[in-house]
C-alpha cells in the first residue's frame, strides 16, 4: 500500500482499480477527472467512517456520486 499526495502522482502508477482517491466537496473537479479515469472516488466522511468502523466499504456510494446527484 501506498499514500499518494496528488492526482497526478496516482495518474502516473497506472492502477486504476486499486486507487482509492478520498476528496472533498471543493476537489469535486479533480474527484470528478479520478472517476472518469477509473480510480474509486470518496468523501473524506468516508474515510472517517471506515476508520471508526475498521471496516473497508468499496460498496457505499463513490464521491462523485454523491455530488452530482
Amino acid at each position: 500500500m501506498q499514500i499518494l499526495s496528488s492526482l497526478d502522482e496516482a495518474m502516473r502508477k497506472e492502477d486504476a482499480p486499486h486507487t482509492i482517491v478520498v476528496a472533498c466537496e471543493e476537489d469535486s473537479d479533480e474527484a470528478l477527472v479520478a472517476s472518469k479515469a477509473g480510480f474509486h472516488t470518496f468523501s473524506a466522511e468516508w474515510f472517517m467512517m471506515i476508520i471508526v468502523k475498521q471496516s473497508l466499504e468499496l460498496g457505499a456510494a463513490q464521491f462523485i456520486e454523491s455530488v452530482c446527484s
